[in-house]
């Protein structure tokens, strides 16, 4: 029986190569994430995940190699455009770490997410769904981001990512340090904006659970 034919590329990888300072970090990288799928990057520590994700995000620069977007505007070259332009495309990124602005509120992280969208109406849904989906963020929309939980700040984090309105959503270690309850909360997430239609690729440390979920790994 024949393989099924793979979805339309949503992200094209070729031959990306990546440095941080003198180190060769991505050397001659390629993959394809297609449109609606869940692609998990899976390999040991140090073997340059984060700087793939870091590198398709604009933060990094690419020394030789492609990586191309299907934007709504037509294919987006990554690695040379600026990193405002590849959030405006709809590539978002919820970094390791979950890098949140730990003085500001829940409601002001969230609200930062979507600094992109000028649509109301859009954001005043989209903020209701991500309290759908994480209702303790509702309960703790006034309280200072660096006063949460591990848990409740990957949840801040993911909702920040969600409200700009993603086509790409890079998830770093989602589950990193996190307990066992927090992350079947995490993942259940992930499997549901999945259900949505979000690509999604995810670096996650427990590979058993990435590949669970995973269309392809």
């Amino acid at each position: 029986m024949a393989e099924p034919a793979m979805p339309p590329a949503m992200l094209a990888v070729k031959g990306l190569n990546v440095y941080r300072g003198a180190t060769h970090v991505l050397k001659d990288v390629s993959f394809e994430v297609g449109k609606g799928e869940l692609v998990a990057l899976i390999g040991a520590n140090g073997a340059g995940k984060s700087t793939t994700l870091l590198a398709l995000s604009g933060l990094l620069p690419a020394r030789a190699g492609s990586a191309v977007m299907a934007a709504g505007s037509g294919p987006l070259e990554l690695t040379r455009a600026s990193t405002e332009a590849i959030v405006r495309a709809g590539l978002t990124h919820c970094p390791e770490g979950r890098q949140i602005f730990q003085s500001l509120t829940v409601e002001e992280n969230l609200a930062l997410g979507a600094y992109t969208r000028t649509d109301r109406e859009w954001i005043e849904r989209t903020t209701r769904e991500v309290h759908a989906l994480f209702p303790i963020l509702r309960e703790r929309a006034s309280t200072p981001a660096g006063a949460l939980s591990g848990g409740e700040q990957m949840m801040v984090a993911m909702g920040r990512a969600l409200l700009g309105a993603p086509k790409l959503l890079l998830l770093d270690e989602p589950s990193l340090g996190l307990a066992p309850k927090v992350i079947e909360t995490i993942f259940d997430v992930i499997a549901e904006l999945k259900g949505r239609g979000v690509t999604i690729l995810l670096i996650e440390q427990n590979a058993a659970m990435a590949l669970e979920i995973a269309d392809r790994a």
